[in-house]
């Protein structure tokens, strides 16, 4: 009995093109991996931003700094927070008043200048008063002009007020 040509055989063990081998997938698995994580650790950065612009600490802060006439003698008038390239001003550091850990930085413009602000507050306890320990105004370029804002019973208003 001959096959006819077009129907199966079970019996014709000889195959006349071998199967390609697969493609190896662990470099797509790696890339793909490594691009999860990236966009894992860009997005968290990216919303860990938005809570700390959001805080009343931040907004206190701010507040503090714009209407300081030491701060608008040396950067001008109106003093604004910075934005970023991207849109929203980048606060760097840690916001968690309920631990009782505020410490952060950001920059702010006016028409003479730019400035970083660096703020750093802490509660020992839960039932104790936020101590101010650190509040400057540092312009770009020249940190022997940095200016102080502990000054003014300035702790009283601002964290105790929360």
């Amino acid at each position: 009995m001959t096959s006819q040509r077009g129907h199966w055989d079970p019996h014709v063990t000889r195959v006349k093109n071998p199967i390609p081998p697969l493609p190896n997938k662990k470099p797509m698995y790696i890339l793909g991996g490594a691009s999860l994580a990236v966009m894992w650790y860009v997005l968290s950065g990216y919303f860990n931003n938005k809570e700390r612009l959001g805080s009343s600490v931040l907004r206190m802060v701010s507040q503090r700094v714009r209407t300081a006439p030491e701060v608008i003698e040396m950067l001008g008038d109106p003093v604004k927070i910075k934005r970023s390239m991207f849109g929203d001003p980048w606060i760097d550091g840690i916001v968690n008043p309920l631990k009782g850990k505020v410490d952060m930085s950001f920059e702010v413009q006016g028409p003479r200048g730019v400035g970083k602000v660096y703020f750093t507050s802490v509660r020992k306890h839960k039932a104790d008063p936020f101590e101010l320990l650190r509040f400057l105004v540092v312009p770009n370029g020249d940190a022997s002009r940095a200016i102080s804002l502990l000054s003014n019973g300035i702790e009283h208003d601002m964290l105790n007020d929360e």
